[in-house]
């Protein structure tokens, strides 16, 4: 009897070795699966062509508009007895830029690698004079160290240049048989740099208080995410694309404050910081596909519309005095993206 149980336990510990060279009515299961012609596992979805390795290209044109909080310049509607008055805060715009990437399918079990280079600069402006009949125009800086002086005229200029650079290494594989999830992780690189200027005219004795402050930023970072393609047919689909990314970077930043009167230039204040921190970033786009096999399926080609957002948490690192605490806020990235794909 102990020896009909000590068999039954060996038998027990080897069954997964042994399950290999059975079948799925084996009694003796494996705790996975490995070559069970009979267990239904999510098929690799590609696209892939007639090839042993498969290499594909994208290029998308994109017309993003990009804002960021907390670059408000002036405000009315602050003086005793005011009419109701308003804030002025950037024009904000579209730019257009580009998207270019390389990718792999890989001959084990569907993996892909793909990287791809985002670029984009933008730039937005606005400029407001006081009206005599309404209220006292005031700063939203703290110019030269002094709040809320009482101005004539207020512009601000904002230019930034945008680059990203995402590795990653995926799987896209079928849920169901018209339902495909492609599952990433990898790496990110972003340099963001941008330069906001404010030129003020003090109203008391028209001198002029120019703010200029920079900030570049570069960092690295782990990411993942999913792709998502709900398809009607061979040809179409809807897709959404989801992914967060986490960088440890270093901001690079500067800010002078100068008041010119009677031609003589004073600056009053001229600081500069180099910080590192994270950067939690988030990536959202959605849209409408349709692709193509020709050639004896030899060649593949893609084409589609969508929606993109990118949102980077707290990204303006502009330096404030304590005064100007409002100036804080995310930078995001949103817009129309038209992409082709080619496999070959």
């Amino acid at each position: 009897m102990l020896e009909a149980m000590k068999l039954s336990r060996l038998l027990w510990l080897f069954c997964p070795a042994l399950s290999l060279y059975g079948n799925c009515e084996d009694p003796c299961k494996p705790l996975y699966f490995y070559n069970c012609d009979c267990i239904e596992v999510t098929p690799e979805a590609g696209p892939q062509v007639r090839r042993s390795w498969n290499l594909f290209t994208t290029a998308s044109f994109i017309y993003w508009t990009v804002r960021e909080d907390g670059l408000i310049h002036a405000a009315s509607g602050v003086s005793r007895n005011a009419t109701e008055g308003s804030i002025h805060d950037l024009n904000w715009g579209m730019d257009a830029g580009f998207q270019v990437g390389l990718g792999l399918n890989i001959p084990h079990d569907g993996w892909d690698v793909f990287l791809e280079y985002t670029w984009i600069n933008a730039n937005a402006r606005d400029s407001v004079s006081k009206d005599r009949t309404t209220s006292d125009l005031v700063s939203y800086w703290s110019g030269n160290g002094i709040p809320n002086e009482t101005l004539s005229f207020s512009k601000a200029v904002w230019d930034l240049h945008f680059k990203s650079l995402c590795l990653s290494l995926g799987r896209n594989s079928y849920l169901s048989q018209f339902f495909k999830m492609r599952i990433h992780a990898g790496l990110q690189g972003a340099w963001i740099n941008q330069d906001y200027e404010v030129t003020q005219t003090v109203a008391f004795n028209r001198s002029t208080n120019r703010l200029s402050l920079k900030q570049d930023f570069w960092g690295m970072g782990l990411r993942a995410g999913l792709d998502t393609a709900w398809q009607f047919n061979h040809n179409f689909s809807l897709f959404a694309d989801f992914a967060l990314a986490i960088l440890w970077g270093q901001f690079e930043v500067s800010r002078r404050d100068r008041n010119i009167r009677n031609d003589v230039d004073t600056t009053n204040l001229f600081i500069s910081g180099q910080p590192h921190t994270f950067e939690p970033t988030l990536a959202l786009d959605a849209g409408l596909r349709w692709e193509m096999w020709f050639s004896d399926d030899r060649f593949h080609i893609l084409l589609q519309a969508g929606w993109d957002n990118q949102m980077w948490v707290l990204q303006n690192e502009f330096i404030k005095v304590p005064t100007e605490t409002d100036h804080i806020g995310d930078l995001v990235l949103q817009g129309l993206t038209i992409k082709a794909r080619f496999d070959f």
